[in-house]
C-alpha cells in the first residue's frame, strides 16, 4: 500500500508537469503536432523510471491535457470531431504503449542484473565448497553460505531417513523445497524467505549434490588410505615379531633338546626342568605361529584363492592328517557323493576344519567319535564337525570364538592357545561364510555355512543372499 501511494503521488506530479507543459505550449500557440510530440516525450521520460502506476497515471493525465488544450473545443474535454477523437486515442495509446515498453525493458534489464548477481553468488559458493573434504563440514558451510549470499531468512538441509543434517538462520513460514541429487540417497534443501529463480534453484541443488558426493568420496579415499597404511604397518610389525620371536625361541628349543638328550643329565629334577622348557618352547612356538596366522588372515594378507574345492577331497585330507594322533577316537565322514564343490582356498578350508577337529579331539573322551558331515542348505554348503565332548555352558557359547578364550572347566587340563576357533572363524568369514555353535545335549557341533563354487546350482541372486545371511 505504501508503494502504491508513493507511485500515485509521483503520478500526480507527473500529471502536473504534463498539464504545465501543455498550458505553456498552448500559450505560445504551438500547433497540435508539436504539442503531442512534446507530451509523448515527457510521458516516455517519466515511464523510464520503471513504475507502471506512475506511467499509466501520467499517460492518462497527458492525454487529458492534450485534449483540453489542443483538441476541438479548447478549454473542455469535449471531442466534437473524428479527427479529435483519433488524435486523443492515438495520444493515449502511444503514451501507454511507450510506458509499457519502457517498463518491460527495465524489468528485463533488472532481471538480467539479478541473474548475473545470482551466477556470481553461485560461483563464490562453488569456490568455497569445492575445497572441502568432509561431508559434515560441506553441508554446514553450504547452508550458512546460502543464507549469507542469497539473502535467505534461513535454510535447512535434510537427509531422507536420518533427519536434519544442518541448519542456518530462522526457519519459520512455508519453505521452498529443493531436491538435492546425491548418490547416497535423497536429500531436501528447505529455503525460507524469497526464493531465487528456478534456474538458480536447480543449479544450487546440483552444486550441493556434487559437493556432498565429492566430500563423501574424499572421506572414503581417506579411510581406504588409512586402512592401507594400517595394514602396511601391521604387516611390518608382524614380520618383525615373527623374526624377533622365532630367533631366540629356536635357540631355546635347541638348548632344551640338547639337555634332554644329554647323558650327563640324570633322571631327577634337572631333567624334568629340561622337559618343561622343551614342551613350553613348543607351546610358545605354536602360540606365535597361530597368532601370526590369525593376524595375517584378518589383515587379508593371505587373500584366499578362489578355486573349485571338492568337499570330499578336503575331508579325506583332514582325515589323513588327524589319523596319527586320534588315539581311540573314531573319525567319521558323512558327505554325499553328489555334493557341489566349494568356492575358495582349499588349503585354508583344510586349516579351518583341522582347527575345529583338533579342538574336538582335545575336549572329547578317548573312546568317543568325531564326525564331519556336509549338506546343501540355504543356497550354500553347511559343514558340521560334531563330537561326544562335554556340553559347552550357555554363558561360554558367546565367547567360544573369541581370541585366546579357553573353557573355564578344562583350561588347566587341556593344552592350547585359545586361537583355533578364532582362526576357523576368520577363514570362514574371509570366504564370505560364517560359523556358529550348536550346543547339542550329546555334544557340541560347530557348523560352517560356505558359498558354493561355479558348478553349484545357485543363481547369482541366491549367492548374494547367502553372503548376507
Amino acid at each position: 500500500m505504501r508503494r502504491i501511494l508513493k507511485s500515485a503521488a509521483r503520478g500526480m506530479l507527473g500529471v502536473g508537469l504534463c498539464w504545465g507543459t501543455a498550458a505553456a505550449l498552448s500559450s505560445l500557440h504551438t500547433n497540435r503536432s508539436v504539442g503531442s510530440l512534446l507530451l509523448l516525450l515527457e510521458v516516455l521520460a517519466i515511464a523510464s523510471v520503471g513504475d507502471w502506476i506512475l506511467a499509466i497515471v501520467t499517460a492518462i493525465g497527458a492525454s487529458m491535457a492534450f485534449s483540453w488544450y489542443f483538441v476541438d473545443a479548447v478549454g473542455s474535454f469535449r471531442i466534437t470531431s473524428l479527427e479529435g477523437a483519433i488524435t486523443f486515442s492515438t495520444m493515449l495509446v502511444t503514451a501507454l504503449t511507450g510506458s509499457h515498453l519502457s517498463i518491460r525493458a527495465q524489468r528485463r534489464a533488472a532481471e538480467a542484473i539479478r541473474r548475473r548477481e545470482e551466477m556470481e553468488r553461485l560461483h563464490r559458493l562453488g569456490n568455497v565448497l569445492l575445497g572441502l573434504n568432509s561431508v559434515e563440514e560441506a553441508a554446514r558451510i553450504a547452508v550458512a553460505q546460502m543464507v549469507t549470499l542469497f539473502g535467505m531468512k534461513g535454510a535447512v538441509l535434510v537427509a531422507e531417513g536420518s533427519g536434519q543434517l544442518c541448519q542456518a538462520g530462522m526457519t519459520f513460514g512455508e519453505p521452498t523445497l529443493i531436491e538435492v541429487p546425491v548418490s547416497s540417497g535423497r536429500m531436501l534443501l528447505e529455503l525460507y524467505g524469497p526464493p531465487p529463480s528456478t534456474e538458480v534453484q536447480s543449479a544450487l541443488a546440483n552444486l550441493i549434490g556434487l559437493v556432498l558426493d565429492r566430500a563423501r568420496g574424499a572421506e572414503e579415499r581417506g579411510r581406504i588410505e588409512s586402512a592401507q597404511r594400517g595394514e602396511e604397518l601391521r604387516n611390518t610389525v608382524l614380520n618383525a615379531l615373527a623374526h624377533n620371536f622365532k630367533t631366540p625361541l629356536t635357540s631355546i628349543k635347541a638348548a632344551a633338546s640338547m639337555l634332554r638328550g644329554s647323558q650327563g643329565l640324570g633322571a631327577g629334577p634337572d631333567r624334568e626342568l629340561a622337559v618343561v622348557i622343551d614342551e613350553e618352547a613348543d607351546r610358545l612356538e605354536l602360540l606365535i605361529r597361530e597368532s601370526l596366522n590369525l593376524a595375517r588372515i584378518e589383515a587379508h594378507q593371505e587373500n584366499p584363492r578362489i578355486e573349485e574345492c571338492s568337499v570330499t577331497g578336503i575331508a579325506e585330507a583332514v582325515r589323513s592328517r588327524v589319523a596319527r594322533y586320534l588315539g581311540g577316537r573314531r573319525f567319521l565322514v558323512d558327505i554325499p557323493d553328489d555334493l557341489p564343490s566349494l568356492a575358495g582356498d582349499r588349503f585354508l578350508f583344510e586349516q579351518m576344519l583341522m582347527q575345529v577337529v583338533d579342538n574336538a579331539w582335545k575336549y572329547s573322551r578317548p573312546d568317543s567319535w568325531i564326525q564331519l558331515s556336509a549338506e546343501v542348505a540355504d543356497g550354500g554348503v553347511i559343514l558340521t564337525v560334531a563330537n561326544e565332548g562335554s556340553p559347552i555352558p550357555e554363558d561360554e557359547s558367546a565367547k567360544i570364538f573369541a581370541k585366546f578364550y579357553r573353557g573355564v572347566g578344562n583350561r588347566s587340563q587341556v593344552e592350547g592357545t585359545g586361537l583355533g576357533l578364532a582362526i576357523a572363524k576368520a577363514i570362514a568369514e574371509a570366504h564370505g561364510g560364517r560359523v556358529w555353535l550348536d550346543p547339542r545335549p550329546e555334544g557340541p557341533a560347530f557348523r560352517f555355512a560356505l558359498p558354493l563354487g561355479k558348478t553349484g546350482d545357485r543363481s547369482d541372486t541366491e549367492q548374494n543372499d547367502f553372503a548376507h545371511r
